[in-house]
């Protein structure tokens, strides 16, 4: 029995033996595959150290095998991205207003500024993007695929409608002009402006105050004003009765000259002397017809200037 005991006790002493020397054994390995977890550096003086941890900087080698360097944190403004031994961080990035672009998400310890492309505004060279160009505005054909932060608008490409639409815009802009432009010249004309002014003719100042014998002239008269102007002079205003003309028509058939002459003559005996000459001369303007009273007037006027030559001549 007493042996049975001895035996049991000396198994539990091996076990804790045992256990013992595992633990004095591993211990240290595992504690330095636990610190080391991210990697190992050799120095210059060939010791291998643990890498510092995303966000800092190394200030001091380790001087064990395996052992833990000095590592600081990045200051301000600077990070480092990835397990490492530098010396030094990396500055941010910054996302500047000129090239069109705005922060997305801050730079951190651990991560750089990340940079997006302001609204209207695109780029597509992803993380090497430095500057954003503005979107197309596709204004003549028309918006197919939207501007996005990472592509140009697609534009519809040019099609037979759209270059149907672009010459019925032209043809109707071009009709536009040209009813303008008539209606410009039917105002000015009627209203006689601009280049439709018409020019002042050149006439004799009328001598409307004095009555002279038109008989003389009532020849070259009809020559200067025609048939058809005597007819309508003498229609004008009722100068003469229309059965009197009429008559005079009927009497003289095929000689339109003749015509003239009776139906001017006939006038002026109705009328008499006083106020004939000025009659005439006012009735011819109302028609339109200046430029014959002008002719008319010069006429009785330079019969009436040879007609005082002769008077003169004979005293």
């Amino acid at each position: 029995m007493e042996m049975k005991k001895l035996l049991a006790l000396l198994c539990v002493l091996w076990s804790v033996v045992c256990v013992t020397e595992c633990v004095w054994r591993n211990g240290p390995r595992r504690q330095r595959r636990e610190t080391c977890t991210e990697g190992l550096y050799s120095t210059s003086n060939g010791i291998k150290c643990c890498q510092c941890p995303k966000g800092h900087y190394l200030v001091e080698d380790c001087t064990s095998p395996e052992g833990i360097p000095k590592c600081e944190v990045c200051l301000l403004g600077t990070y480092l991205d990835h397990v490492n031994h530098e010396r030094k961080c990396e500055p941010c990035n910054t996302c500047g207003s000129n090239e069109n672009m705005e922060v997305q998400m801050r730079c951190s310890l651990s991560s750089n500024t990340v940079c997006r492309c302001k609204d209207g505004h695109y780029c597509h060279k992803g993380d090497e993007c430095k500057v954003c160009y503005q979107c197309s505005t596709c204004e003549e054909y028309g918006v197919k695929e939207p501007c996005t932060p990472t592509n140009d608008t697609q534009c519809h490409e040019k099609t037979n409608t759209s270059q149907g639409k672009y010459f019925i815009s032209i043809m109707v802009t071009f009709i536009l002009i040209i009813i303008t432009a008539a209606v410009c010249v039917y105002f000015f004309r009627n209203n006689k402006m601009f280049c439709f002014k018409q020019p002042e003719e050149p006439h004799t100042e009328m001598l409307l105050d004095v009555d002279p014998n038109l008989e003389p002239f009532l020849h070259r008269i009809v020559e200067i004003l025609g048939f058809k102007v005597v007819r309508t002079l003498v229609k004008w205003k009722g100068l003469l009765p229309q059965a009197t003309i009429d008559n005079i028509m009927d009497e003289h058939p095929h000689d339109a000259k003749e015509r003239a002459y009776q139906l001017l003559m006939t006038w002026y005996q109705k009328h008499g002397m006083k106020g004939a000459y000025k009659t005439l001369c006012e009735s011819l303007i109302s028609m339109n017809m200046k430029a014959t009273a002008d002719k008319v007037s010069e006429l009785i006027q330079e019969g009436q200037c040879n007609e005082n030559v002769k008077q003169n001549g004979n005293i």
